[in-house]
Protein backbone atom coordinates (compact mmCIF):
# COMPACT_ATOMS: atom_id res chain seq x y z
CA UNK A 1 0.00 0.00 0.00
CA UNK A 2 2.74 2.52 -0.70
CA UNK A 3 1.66 5.47 -2.10
CA UNK A 4 3.64 8.04 -4.49
CA UNK A 5 4.21 10.81 -2.65
CA UNK A 6 4.99 14.45 -5.03
CA UNK A 7 7.45 16.70 -4.08
CA UNK A 8 5.43 19.97 -5.22
CA UNK A 9 6.76 23.39 -4.48
CA UNK A 10 5.47 25.12 -1.07
CA UNK A 11 3.30 28.42 -1.97
CA UNK A 12 2.12 29.43 1.15
CA UNK A 13 4.94 31.27 3.76
CA UNK A 14 2.67 29.26 6.60
CA UNK A 15 3.40 26.29 5.05
CA UNK A 16 5.67 23.82 7.48
CA UNK A 17 7.62 22.63 5.09
CA UNK A 18 8.39 25.55 3.52
CA UNK A 19 9.16 27.08 6.66
CA UNK A 20 11.58 23.73 7.93
CA UNK A 21 13.36 23.68 4.07
CA UNK A 22 13.60 27.73 4.36
CA UNK A 23 15.57 27.25 7.95
CA UNK A 24 18.62 24.99 6.62
CA UNK A 25 21.89 26.01 6.23
CA UNK A 26 22.10 23.56 3.57
CA UNK A 27 20.96 24.60 0.28
CA UNK A 28 18.18 22.57 -1.21
CA UNK A 29 16.34 22.90 -4.48
CA UNK A 30 13.69 21.15 -6.99
CA UNK A 31 14.53 20.88 -10.99
CA UNK A 32 12.17 19.82 -13.22
CA UNK A 33 12.38 17.93 -16.44
CA UNK A 34 12.90 20.58 -18.89
CA UNK A 35 15.77 22.41 -16.47
CA UNK A 36 13.31 24.85 -15.15
CA UNK A 37 13.87 26.08 -11.22
CA UNK A 38 11.28 24.90 -9.56
CA UNK A 39 11.64 26.00 -6.16
CA UNK A 40 14.83 27.19 -4.29
CA UNK A 41 15.41 28.18 -0.20
CA UNK A 42 17.72 30.66 0.71
CA UNK A 43 20.55 28.30 0.91
CA UNK A 44 20.53 27.23 -2.11
CA UNK A 45 20.05 31.14 -3.39
CA UNK A 46 23.04 32.16 -1.87
CA UNK A 47 25.07 29.01 -2.96
CA UNK A 48 24.40 30.04 -6.90
CA UNK A 49 24.54 33.98 -5.24
CA UNK A 50 21.21 35.00 -7.09
CA UNK A 51 17.73 35.62 -5.67
CA UNK A 52 15.50 32.96 -5.60
CA UNK A 53 12.57 34.74 -6.93
CA UNK A 54 14.74 35.71 -10.00
CA UNK A 55 15.90 31.90 -10.87
CA UNK A 56 12.24 29.75 -10.18
CA UNK A 57 10.52 29.79 -13.08
CA UNK A 58 13.68 30.23 -15.35
CA UNK A 59 15.84 27.66 -17.03
CA UNK A 60 19.59 26.89 -15.27
CA UNK A 61 20.87 27.46 -19.19
CA UNK A 62 19.20 30.92 -19.33
CA UNK A 63 20.67 32.05 -15.95
CA UNK A 64 23.61 29.80 -15.89
CA UNK A 65 24.97 30.01 -19.48
CA UNK A 66 27.03 27.45 -20.29
CA UNK A 67 26.44 25.23 -17.49
CA UNK A 68 25.74 22.26 -19.46
CA UNK A 69 29.44 21.91 -20.95
CA UNK A 70 29.99 21.03 -16.91
CA UNK A 71 31.18 18.55 -15.87
CA UNK A 72 28.89 19.07 -12.66
CA UNK A 73 25.96 19.67 -15.21
CA UNK A 74 26.76 16.02 -16.83
CA UNK A 75 26.37 14.59 -12.94
CA UNK A 76 22.65 16.33 -12.81
CA UNK A 77 21.80 15.20 -16.68
CA UNK A 78 22.99 11.42 -15.48
CA UNK A 79 20.42 11.62 -12.56
CA UNK A 80 18.04 13.51 -14.02
CA UNK A 81 17.74 10.54 -16.97
CA UNK A 82 18.81 7.09 -15.50
CA UNK A 83 16.84 8.34 -12.11
CA UNK A 84 20.30 7.78 -10.06
CA UNK A 85 20.53 9.18 -6.94
CA UNK A 86 24.53 10.61 -6.65
CA UNK A 87 26.54 12.34 -3.91
CA UNK A 88 30.10 14.70 -5.35
CA UNK A 89 32.16 17.58 -4.38
CA UNK A 90 32.40 20.16 -7.29
CA UNK A 91 34.13 23.40 -7.83
CA UNK A 92 31.42 25.92 -9.42
CA UNK A 93 32.68 28.74 -11.32
CA UNK A 94 30.54 31.83 -10.99
CA UNK A 95 30.16 33.82 -14.15
CA UNK A 96 33.01 37.52 -12.16
CA UNK A 97 34.95 34.29 -12.40
CA UNK A 98 35.72 33.51 -8.81
CA UNK A 99 35.32 29.19 -7.71
CA UNK A 100 33.49 28.01 -4.98
CA UNK A 101 33.43 24.26 -3.42
CA UNK A 102 30.49 22.26 -2.87
CA UNK A 103 28.90 18.92 -1.90
CA UNK A 104 25.83 17.75 -4.20
CA UNK A 105 23.54 15.15 -2.99
CA UNK A 106 21.13 14.34 -6.17
CA UNK A 107 18.02 12.20 -5.71
CA UNK A 108 15.45 12.03 -8.27
CA UNK A 109 12.46 13.28 -7.62
CA UNK A 110 8.78 12.38 -9.88
CA UNK A 111 8.98 16.22 -10.56
CA UNK A 112 12.95 16.00 -11.85
CA UNK A 113 15.72 16.10 -9.38
CA UNK A 114 15.92 17.72 -5.90
CA UNK A 115 19.49 19.05 -5.12
CA UNK A 116 20.80 18.77 -1.70
CA UNK A 117 24.01 21.63 -1.96
CA UNK A 118 26.57 22.35 1.07
CA UNK A 119 29.45 24.67 0.68
CA UNK A 120 32.56 22.58 1.86
CA UNK A 121 34.83 25.24 0.33
CA UNK A 122 37.18 26.33 3.54
CA UNK A 123 37.06 22.74 4.51
CA UNK A 124 38.15 21.55 1.08
CA UNK A 125 40.49 24.63 0.58
CA UNK A 126 42.26 23.23 4.06
CA UNK A 127 42.51 19.88 2.30
CA UNK A 128 44.23 20.82 -1.00
CA UNK A 129 46.45 23.05 1.01
CA UNK A 130 47.73 20.10 3.43
CA UNK A 131 48.27 17.87 0.49
CA UNK A 132 50.67 20.86 -1.41
CA UNK A 133 52.43 21.67 1.80
CA UNK A 134 52.98 17.88 1.98
CA UNK A 135 54.46 17.25 -1.35
CA UNK A 136 57.82 19.13 -0.95
CA UNK A 137 58.39 16.99 2.14
CA UNK A 138 57.33 13.78 0.00
CA UNK A 139 59.52 14.71 -2.81
CA UNK A 140 62.82 14.77 -0.46
CA UNK A 141 62.23 11.42 1.25
CA UNK A 142 61.54 9.93 -2.11
CA UNK A 143 64.82 11.36 -3.14
CA UNK A 144 66.76 10.51 0.52
CA UNK A 145 64.56 6.73 0.08
CA UNK A 146 66.42 7.05 -3.68
CA UNK A 147 69.93 8.16 -2.61
CA UNK A 148 70.06 5.24 -0.07
CA UNK A 149 69.64 3.31 -2.84
CA UNK A 150 72.05 3.94 -5.17
CA UNK A 151 74.58 3.89 -2.34
CA UNK A 152 73.87 0.34 -1.46
CA UNK A 153 73.81 -0.83 -5.09
CA UNK A 154 77.21 0.96 -5.34
CA UNK A 155 78.89 -0.82 -2.64
CA UNK A 156 77.91 -4.43 -3.88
Amino acid sequence: MSELVHVLPPSIDRDALRRALDCLDEGFQIIAFDWHYVYLNPAAARHGRRAAQDLIGHSMFEEYPGIDQTPMFGRLRRSMEERLPQVFETEFAFPDGTRRWFELRVQPAPEGICVYSTDIDQRKRRQLGSRRDRAPVLVRLWRALLGREQTRSSDR
